[in-house]
């Protein structure tokens, strides 16, 4: 039984630390892609784009990864899009090219703001 259970708790940590892991590198590819140079996250970034410090609230897991690869499936480029009370042009460049391990991290990293 004190084996199951240290297995168990050596599982969870082992989550938990897959789970900091793309929290860190979510936050790295934020940065490096350039995403905080248009959108807020707790205080810090652009304006230009939405702020997201709520949106895996607001957005699920799924609707945040096409939003990452084809941004024109939610919104069309260039047009006026109001969101939470708020109006901008729609020019998120799409991140196609992007590896599936980066959008992932990328798009965990965002879900995770509640």
């Amino acid at each position: 039984m004190q084996k199951f259970i240290a297995s168990l708790f050596v599982a969870a940590a082992l989550m938990f630390s897959a789970s900091a892991v793309f929290a860190a590198s979510g936050a790295s590819l934020f940065s490096s892609e350039g995403c905080i140079a248009c959108h807020t996250i707790n205080g810090k970034g652009g304006t230009v784009g939405p702020n997201l410090s709520h949106v895996g609230s607001q957005r699920n897991l799924s609707w945040i990864k096409t939003q990452i690869i084809t941004p024109s499936a939610h919104f069309a480029s260039g047009r006026m899009v109001t969101i939470n009370g708020k109006s901008y042009i729609a020019i998120m460049p799409n991140h196609k090219d992007m590896p599936a391990s980066q959008v992932n991290a990328l798009a965990e990293y965002l879900e995770s703001f509640k």
